[in-house]
């Protein structure tokens, strides 16, 4: 925790009106990013009412002169020490050269994930490289994506670290169950298999909760992205917060959601309902650090348990 504490810089509490669109958005949008180089906002686009919320925010910052570091670190292992990485030790000169190429903006995500500070990590391309280890599972999927007119092909790589995916799942398998249709009395090694298999929900881009989950993102508010997504974009209630709100818990509780079996529905609703309130909420820039995602409610201990991951990715490139 000491640590922990001398790379946060906490600021003062501040009360903020949020009086234009583009505020409200910036400041209370999930972005999930699902690895297709495209980051979802939860309102984006949205023409939010005018007359919104006070919102008070304790909010604590990684400092910035750790961000640089990692930053620095993060291309360092890029430029200097793939051939120490269990991923990457046997490429090719050529093949580590694509693969920088083919990462992009998920460079930070490729090296958390590499220095054992990430569940799992969606990429560009095929990377036929990239091969399953003792400690790594490889999923390459192939989707299309409606773009205005056409569609669009996109390839993804995804590399899950064994053990910190099945503890995900552990932390989550009620939800993994449900939404994969297990059987009840279904193991973590069950859940995983059916996982990284033909039928996995990883291979698709329609179960945005279960991969925001296994990215590592916050539980949460990667269901609340998923209710979102039920929601049409054009729906009148979108332009109000109140009747935004309302919309997401009756997508919750409709008959039709995949929710309805799920035992911790009020605590998803009550989170909901806190959307925009009075409250000290948690919220730093992690892009730096591999996970692409701000959270739209507080998930502090979601959060504590990100900034330790980061340390100890931290901790791993220093003993390389």
């Amino acid at each position: 925790m000491f640590k922990i504490n001398q790379l946060l810089r906490y600021g003062s509490k501040a009360a903020n009106k949020c009086k234009e669109t583009g505020n409200f958005i910036s400041q209370n949008s999930d972005s999930i990013n699902d690895g297709l180089n495209t980051t979802y906002d939860v309102i984006s686009n949205v023409p939010v009412g005018q007359n919104l919320v006070h919102v008070i925010r304790h909010t604590p910052k990684i400092a910035p002169e750790f961000a640089e570091k990692y930053n620095n670190m993060v291309n360092t292992v890029l430029d200097k020490h793939l051939d120490k990485l269990e991923l990457t030790a046997d490429l090719t000169k050529e093949e580590r050269k694509e693969l920088i190429e083919n990462l992009k903006g998920d460079k930070s995500s490729f090296v958390t994930l590499a220095l054992g500070g990430k569940p799992s990590v969606i990429i560009s391309g095929q990377n036929g490289f990239i091969k399953p280890t003792d400690n790594y599972d490889v999923i390459r999927r192939e989707l299309n994506i409606p773009v205005k007119n056409k569609t669009v092909k996109v390839d993804n790589t995804i590399i899950l670290n064994k053990t910190l995916t099945k503890q995900t799942i552990e932390e989550n398998k009620e939800l993994y169950i449900e939404r994969m249709n297990l059987d009840e009395d279904s193991s973590v090694e069950d859940i995983y298999s059916e996982l990284i298999g033909e039928n996995s929900a990883l291979r698709e881009n329609e179960k945005h909760d279960l991969i925001g989950i296994t990215l590592g993102f916050s539980p949460i508010n990667s269901i609340i992205y998923q209710l979102d997504q039920s929601i049409p974009h054009n729906l009148e209630a979108r332009k109000e917060l109140n009747s935004y709100k309302k919309a997401l818990i009756n997508q919750l509780y409709d008959k039709d959601s995949p929710y309805k079996d799920i035992d911790f529905k009020r605590e998803i609703a009550s989170k909901i309902r806190d959307i925009g309130m009075e409250n000290d909420v948690f919220n730093t820039d992690w892009n730096t650090f591999g996970y692409s995602c701000r959270n739209i409610v507080p998930d502090e201990e979601h959060s504590q348990k990100l900034i330790k991951r980061i340390l100890g990715s931290y901790q791993n490139f220093k003993s390389l």
